[in-house]
C-alpha cells in the first residue's frame, strides 16, 4: 500500500509500551502529509503529548470510532535521517528496548517537549515588491523611515534573495521602531531565522593558532591507516602506550576527514576530559564546533544538536548521549577510551555508546577509531578474530620513557593517614624539585568507616546494604549509593562512647594529610564533591597546567585523558580490592585503572616514578603488570575468560528486579527461570542449559539492598548470539502475559559492563 493510499498514521511516544498507536490526520489533511521522522501533538487518554511518526497503514485493528485525530503537525521535515530511523530499530531490537522510548532518546529535551528546532532566532527584514516600487523620496517627511528602505533596496539590488538581520540594521544606525512602521505600510516584511550566537556553549568556534607537531613513524603509519578508510566501513582500534600520541593521531585524522567536506564525531568518556579535549580542537581548527555534555543547558543542547544536523558544526565531541547526534555529512567517529565503562548506559536505555557507534559507522558507511592505552579484552577479541585493523602506537611521543612501577610492600610497615614514609618521601623530593605529584585513592569522602572503638557500631545505611561515608566538608555521613544523608554524631548511638573512631581513608581526608605534611605546596583534589560547579574542573585542570610544584588528590576521575607535563611522582592507595571484586571483570578493569593512573607520570623528558602501595605484591596479576604492563596481561586474562566461557568468548544478558517486599524480585526471577525451563524440548532442566542458553540464578545482587529496595538478578549466557536474544524475546512475551506484583520493577541488561 502506497504512503499516498494510507489512511492512519502509526505514532510512537517516550513510554515503556512495546507498540504504535494509529490515528487520523487532522481534518483536511492526508495521511500522507505526516512525514516518517516528525513530530506531532496528540491527544493520548486525557494528556496531551508529543508523539513521533514511523510509519502509515491502511488498515487498523481499533475501531474507526475510536480513533483520534492528530492535533498538529510540529516539524515540515523529518527530524532523523532513514539511517537514524534504522539504527534506532537496531538499539531496540538489540537492547529489547521499547521502540518509542528508544526513539525519544535521540532528541534533545526541548524537542521532546514539543519545542521548536531552533534554539535561537533573530529577527530579518526584506523589501516588499510594493517598497521596491516606491519612489525614492516617497518619505522625505519620514527621513528615518526613507534611510532603513533605501538600505533594504540596495541589499535587494545586490542579491534579490537576501534577508538582513535586524542587528545589522541597528548597527548601521537604524532602530526598530522604523522597520515596524514601514511593516505597517507593507514595503517590507519581517521574517525570523535560525543562529548561534557567540555566547553559546553549545557551539564554539575554533581559532587554528597551534602548530602541528611533528609526527614520529608509528603515528604517521596509523594516520594513514585510518586516512586510506574514509569514505567506507572500517573499524580500526588505535592501541597506543600512554602519552604515546594517540590525541595527535585523532586530530590528523580529523583534518584528513574535514578536507573531504565531511563532518567527525568524537566521543569522550567523561566530562571531566572535556575542557581540556576541546581546548585542544578549539586551538588545531578553525571550523564550529558542537559539544555535548551534562553542564550545558537544553537550549545550548538543542543549539548543538541543530547546528550538527544541519552540517554548521563540522566537529561533534560529546559523552554517551552525543552518539545519536545527527550529521548532514558524516565522515568519521572516534571513541577515545574506548574501553571505559562510562560508555555504557546503566539505567533505562541500557545502550553501549561505543557498539552503538560501530553500527552507525556500518550504516553511515564510514570508519570508526577505537582508541585505547588499555583495550577491553572484548575489542582486542576482535582484532585477534580479524573483525577489526589494528594500529599500534608502542613508543611514547617527543622522546619520553615510561615511568619505572614499584610495587611497595606496606605489611607491617608504619602507615601516616594512609601513606608510607617512602610515598611521602618520593612526594616531598617530587615538589622540592619543582615538579608535581598525585595521589590517587579511587575513594571519595573522608573515611569509608565511622567506628565506636568501645562497642564496635559503625554508621550504616537504613537504606542500602553500604555503610556510610564520612565528610568533612560538609561534615555529614552520606551513602554513596542513595546519597541519603546524616548528621555526624557526638557519642555512639549503641553504648554512648565518645571514642568514634575514622577507619579508612578518602580523598578528603588524603588531602588534609598532604596540606599538613608539605603546607607550603598547594594540594588540589579532584573528584565528584568538588567538581559539581560548571567550570570547576576546566578551572582545576588549568590551575595543574601552570606546571607550578603541586600535590594532585582524586579518584579516576584523574586517571584518563588528562596530560599534565609537569606531574613526575603518582602514588597509589588501597587498589588491591580491586583484585578481588566479585564481578568477573574486576581484574580486568583493575589493571586498566593502574595502567591509565601510572600513564600520567613522566610525559616531559624526565623519568616517572609510579609507587603502589599494596599487601600483596606477591599477587601473580600484580606481578606480571609491573613486568609486562596491561600487554603482558591479555592472554592471561583471555585465556582465563575462555575457560569460564565468559565474553568475549559467550554473549550475556542479565534480567534485574527490584521491589521494597524482601524476596518479591527473587520470586518474580525464579517465575521466569520456570517458564523458560518449560518451554525447552524435554521441558526438564539439564545441568543449567536451555538449549543454548545457560542461566544463572536467580540470586541476590552483591549489595541485596539498596535505596530501600530489595535486589536480585538472573543471568544468561551462549555461546550463540541469536539463542540468548531468542531467549529474552521469550522472557519478555511471559513477562507481559502476567500480572506483575505492585511496585515491582524489571528490567534487561545486554553485554552488561557490570554482573554484581
Amino acid at each position: 500500500m502506497s504512503q499516498a493510499q494510507s489512511k492512519y498514521i502509526q505514532v510512537v511516544i517516550a513510554s515503556p509500551l512495546r507498540r504504535h498507536f494509529d490515528y487520523l490526520p487532522k481534518s483536511g489533511k492526508f495521511a500522507s502529509e505526516y512525514a516518517v521522522g516528525t513530530r506531532v501533538r496528540i491527544s493520548f487518554g486525557r494528556r496531551k503529548l508529543t508523539g513521533l511518526v514511523i510509519g502509515h497503514a491502511n488498515n487498523t485493528e481499533v475501531p474507526k470510532g475510536s480513533l483520534k485525530q492528530i492535533e498538529a503537525s510540529l516539524d515540515r521535515e523529518p527530524l532523523l535521517t532513514e539511517t537514524l530511523m534504522t539504527l534506532v530499530q537496531w538499539i531496540s531490537d538489540y537492547y529489547h528496548h521499547p521502540y518509542g522510548d528508544t526513539l525519544f532518546n535521540l532528541l534533545p529535551n526541548q524537542l521532546r517537549k514539543g519545542g521548536e528546532q531552533n534554539a535561537y532566532q533573530q529577527r530579518c527584514w526584506k523589501i516588499t515588491t510594493h517598497g521596491l516600487g516606491l519612489p525614492e523620496t516617497a518619505l522625505a517627511r519620514a527621513p528615518k523611515q526613507q534611510s532603513l528602505l533605501t538600505h533594504l533596496r540596495v541589499a535587494y539590488q545586490q542579491n534579490p534573495g537576501q534577508i538582513i538581520v535586524e542587528a545589522d540594521l541597528i548597527n548601521a544606525g537604524h532602530k526598530r521602531p522604523s522597520a515596524l512602521q514601514l511593516a505597517k505600510k507593507l514595503l517590507i516584511e519581517e521574517s525570523s531565522q535560525a543562529y548561534y550566537p557567540n555566547d553559546c556553549q553549545g557551539i564554539l568556534q575554533g581559532l587554528g593558532s597551534d602548530a602541528l607537531p611533528t609526527l614520529n613513524s608509528e603515528q604517521g603509519q596509523a594516520c594513514e591507516s585510518i586516512a586510506s578508510r574514509l569514505g567506507q566501513f572500517d573499524t580500526v582500534l588505535l592501541e597506543g602506550i600512554t602519552g604515546s600520541g594517540k590525541t595527535e593521531v585523532y586530530l590528523r585524522s580529523i583534518a584528513e576527514a574535514l578536507s573531504r567536506g565531511t563532518q567527525v564525531l568524537v566521543l569522550i568518556p567523561e566530562i571531566g576530559l572535556t575542557p581540556q579535549t576541546i581546548n585542544r580542537f578549539v586551538c588545531r581548527f578553525t571550523v564550529p564546533i558542537a559539544v555535548f555534555h551534562s553542564g550545558l543547558t537544553d537550549r545550548e543542547r538543542l543549539a548543538a544538536w541543530t547546528a550538527a544536523k544541519e552540517g554548521y558544526a563540522k566537529i561533534i565531541i560529546g559523552t554517551r548521549s552525543a552518539v545519536f547526534t545527527p550529521m548532514l555529512n558524516p565522515g568519521l567517529i572516534i571513541i577515545d577510551e574506548e574501553h571505559d565503562g562510562s560508555y555504557k548506559q546503566q539505567d533505562s536505555l541500557r545502550y553501549s555508546a561505543r557498539d552503538v557507534s560501530i553500527v552507525r559507522a556500518s550504516l553511515e558507511k564510514i570508519p570508526v577509531v577505537l582508541g585505547s592505552a588499555t583495550p577491553s579484552l572484548e575489542t582486542l577479541f576482535n582484532v585477534q578474530t580479524n573483525k577489526y585493523r589494528h594500529a599500534v602506537l608502542n613508543h611514547r611521543a617527543g622522546g619520553a620513557q615510561p615511568p619505572t612501577i614499584e610495587l611497595l610492600d606496606i605489611r607491617n610497615l608504619p602507615l601516616h593517614e594512609g601513606f608510607s614514609d617512602a610515598a611521602i618521601k618520593a612526594i616531598g623530593d617530587a615538589l622540592s624539585s619543582g615538579q608535581q605529584a598525585m595521589v590517587f585513592i579511587n575513594r571519595r569522602g573522608y573515611a569509608p568507616l565511622l567506628m565506636c572503638h568501645d562497642c564496635g557500631w559503625h554508621a550504616q545505611c537504613h537504606h542500602c546494604d553500604a555503610r556510610l561515608t564520612l565528610h568533612n566538608s560538609p561534615r555529614e555521613l552520606r551513602c554513596h549509593h542513595c546519597d541519603q544523608r546524616a548528621s555526624v554524631p557526638s557519642h555512639c548511638p549503641r553504648c554512648q562512647s565518645n571514642r568514634l573512631l575514622n577507619i579508612g581513608q578518602g580523598t578528603q581526608k588524603s588531602t588534609d594529610t598532604l596540606s599538613a605534611l608539605f603546607p607550603q605546596y598547594p594540594v588540589v583534589r579532584i573528584d565528584r564533591d568538588t567538581t559539581q560547579g560548571k567550570k570547576a574542573i576546566g578551572e582545576q585542570i588549568e590551575a595543574i597546567n601552570r606546571g607550578e610544584p603541586t600535590i594532585l588528590v582524586g579518584t579516576q576521575m584523574l586517571a584518563k585523558g588528562h596530560h599534565f607535563p609537569a606531574l613526575h611522582t603518582v602514588v597509589v592507595l588501597d587498589i588491591d580490592q580491586g583484585l578481588f571484586h566479585p564481578d568477573f571483570r574486576g581484574p580486568e578493569k583493575t589493571v586498566q585503572l593502574l595502567t591509565q593512573v601510572a600513564g600520567r607520570a613522566g610525559r616531559s623528558r624526565q623519568i616517572g616514578r609510579v609507587i603502589v602501595q599494596t599487601h600483596m605484591p606477591e599477587h601473580p596479576l600484580m606481578q606480571l603488570w609491573q613486568a609486562q604492563g596491561y600487554q603482558g596481561l591479555i592472554d592471561t586474562l583471555l585465556t582465563e575468560r575462555s575457560l569460564r566461557s565468559l565474553p568475549p568468548y559467550s554473549y550475556m544478558a542479565v534480567i534485574r528486579a527490584d521491589s521494597k517486599t524482601p524476596s518479591q524480585a527473587l520470586s518474580f526471577l525464579a517465575a521466569i527461570e520456570q517458564a523458560r525451563l518449560a518451554h525447552s524440548n524435554s521441558g526438564q532442566p539439564n545441568n543449567g542449559q536451555q538449549g543454548h542458553c545457560q542461566i544463572v540464578g536467580p540470586l541476590p545482587a552483591v549489595m541485596e539492598k539498596r535505596a530501600g529496595r530489595h535486589r536480585a538478578q538472573l543471568q544468561l549466557t551462549s555461546t550463540h548470539r541469536r539463542s540468548l536474544h531468542q531467549a529474552i524475546d521469550r522472557i519478555i512475551q511471559f513477562i507481559d502475559g502476567n500480572k506483575l506484583p505492585s511496585g515491582l520493577r524489571w528490567s534487561i541488561d545486554v553485554d552488561p559492563q557490570e554482573v554484581v
